[in-house]
């Protein structure tokens, strides 16, 4: 049995996140279109742990890319050579999206019909 790359296991998952991610994200469209404004704007700004969570996610995510695409610069310019440091990039790169399919999973949790 031959053994999976990182990047072979990075890229899977990937694929994975995005397919959550997009569900989540038409599930919130499909809720948005029919809700009343009011209802979301309370449902979003009376609740300040659904605001901290928000900003940590938006963060993460953002750093992560970040810190992606220093290295990958720094690699690219010959700066560093590291083989771990290109692997771990990947592996914050599938970070950030992991993050983002999180915020949009706590959008869907806030926009849900409450039963």
């Amino acid at each position: 049995m031959e053994y999976f790359s990182l990047y072979t296991i990075l890229a899977g998952g990937s694929v994975v996140f995005s397919l959550i991610g997009l569900y989540f994200v038409i599930k919130i469209w499909l809720r948005w279109k029919v809700m009343d404004a009011d209802v979301i704007k309370a449902r979003i700004f009376l609740n300040k742990k659904f605001i901290e969570r928000n900003w940590l996610y938006v963060f993460l995510a953002g750093a992560s890319l970040t810190s992606h695409q220093l290295i990958k610069f720094l690699t690219s310019e010959n700066y560093i050579t590291s083989t771990w440091l290109t692997q771990f990039s990947y592996f914050v790169e599938f970070l950030a999206l992991v993050f983002l399919v999180m915020l949009a999973y706590e959008w869907y949790m806030v926009l849900r019909i409450k039963k």
